[in-house]
């Protein structure tokens, strides 16, 4: 019998999903001069000639990113599309086709794909992208479903999340936390629907149709990135609000090399996501919502200080703080004064 000892293994949980990325990124370098952006941003960038092609991909998996006991087929399709169309719009290019791979299992039936394609097709549609291609494969796992969104950019406009500078000003393009406290909505009402909440109880949804829109049915703020176009501003940096607000400014200020301030006051949040948490034992929080939470699909970016004038007077934006030096960190500053350090599970 062999001494020898089985290498060391590393589960998957113990490094998370962006340390596991960044892990694998650096078995990639680009070999072709084509190639401008690859895996670390919201999108990849690459030249074929004067337009830039910005390309990003979505995948939503049942039991991992939705449920269908509350989640209807066509608001996966159509949240999914938004997604990869929301991350080639994060690098200030306008997304026009969408290729489309779908995974589904024996349980399902013709009717229930064309509820899903229901969805793509209106998020296409939504966003003046046309679907180019569909692949559809059998799976022993329920639904799975890949949605890639293909772009233009101009490289003269191209925002990356790696060009904050300190004094920038962070922006946000409109409220956040709605989405996950209809997500937290959902999950309590299923309990209720499976008798864990009470023999006596119904699940109850009405009044809450601003937080289930928020989740089920977001939209993108496409007008503010064509009126910041139209006026020559360009971000300096930029991404896609997904997995909350902490995440966007920690990626910012990584890729960048930057700290951050970002000032509690400042932060948009719904009224609705307060009326929920009052309703809930001020449960969850809805400022744990807003940095933690994700799927809002707001923009987060930064543009120089000289832009402050312009945009308190022409824009809807909110200003909720700014980019500082490095070795200040990213900090949340509360009314009182304090700081705390900004965090987010698997940075």
């Amino acid at each position: 019998m062999s001494d020898k000892k089985e290498p060391s293994r590393t589960p998957i949980r113990d490094l998370g999903k962006y340390v596991l990325t960044d892990r694998i990124s650096t078995r990639f370098t680009s070999s072709n001069e084509a190639t401008l952006q690859g895996i670390g941003d919201d999108a990849s960038v690459a030249c074929f000639g004067e337009a830039l092609t910005v390309s990003a991909q979505k995948m939503s998996l049942e039991g991992v990113d939705f449920d269908l006991s509350y989640f209807p087929l066509k608001f996966i399709g159509y949240k999914t599309s938004i997604h990869a169309m929301g991350q080639v719009m994060a690098m200030n290019a306008v997304p026009l086709q969408l290729l489309v791979c779908v995974g589904v299992s024996q349980r399902f039936f013709v009717e229930d794909l064309d509820e899903l394609f229901v969805g793509i097709e209106a998020a296409a549609r939504l966003y003046g992208a046309d679907v180019t291609a569909v692949d559809i494969q059998s799976s022993y796992t329920g639904l799975s479903l890949a949605v890639t969104a293909v772009g233009e950019g101009n490289a003269g406009l191209m925002t990356r999340r790696s060009g904050a500078r300190e004094h920038d000003l962070l922006c946000l393009s409109g409220s956040i936390g709605a989405a996950y406290m209809g997500l937290h909505l959902l999950q309590r009402e299923k309990k209720v629907f499976n008798g864990e909440a009470g023999k006596d109880q119904l699940p109850d949804l009405k009044g809450y149709e601003y937080i289930l829109e928020q989740y089920l049915k977001p939209g993108l703020p496409r007008a503010l990135l064509e009126n910041l176009r139209k006026d020559d501003i360009v971000p300096t940096s930029m991404c896609l609000l997904s997995n909350g607000l902490s995440h966007g400014i920690l990626s910012i200020a990584k890729a960048s090399g930057t700290g951050a301030k970002v000032y509690v006051q400042k932060i948009p949040i719904a009224r609705e996501c307060f009326e929920y948490a009052e309703s809930n034992n001020n449960e969850p929080s809805p400022l744990v919502a807003a940095l933690n939470g994700g799927d809002d699909f707001q923009m987060l970016f930064t543009l120089p200080l000289a832009s402050y004038e312009t945009l308190s007077k022409e824009y809807s934006l909110d200003i909720i703080g700014h980019i500082c030096d490095v070795s200040a960190g990213c900090t949340l500053i509360t009314p009182g004064g304090k700081s705390i350090p900004l965090e987010s599970p698997g940075m």
